[in-house]
């Protein structure tokens, strides 16, 4: 069996390691923050793990903004990019969550 890959998709691959250091730098952010209060105050741990998934999905493409915004068939402005919160679910969902609770308890 063959898997067939866009030249998109094999763009945004290479780029993996990019988005998963945008991810540690949000996670990193809030580690050494000693007074949490401000994002205590509005957020559950399921809320914050949406935005700090948000904020550097956003920061990621602001990175790549000429592929995002490009709409032929080489670019990614028509992408699902599903498979990026898939990542950060599957490597650090549970800790960003218990990030919250250790930090906002």
């Amino acid at each position: 069996m063959k898997i067939i890959i866009t030249e998109n998709q094999n763009y945004l691959i290479r780029r993996i390691q990019q988005f998963i250091e945008i991810v540690e730098g949000q996670i990193e952010g809030y580690e050494l923050n000693e007074d949490g209060a401000w994002w205590c105050r509005n957020n559950g741990p399921y809320a914050f793990y949406d935005n700090l998934v948000g904020r550097s999905i956003e920061e990621f493409m602001d990175q790549n903004w000429e592929f995002f915004d490009d709409e032929s068939e080489k670019g990614g402005a028509y992408m699902d990019i599903s498979m990026l919160n898939k990542i950060v679910e599957e490597n650090y969902g549970n800790y960003i969550r218990n990030l919250f609770v250790r930090k906002c308890s």
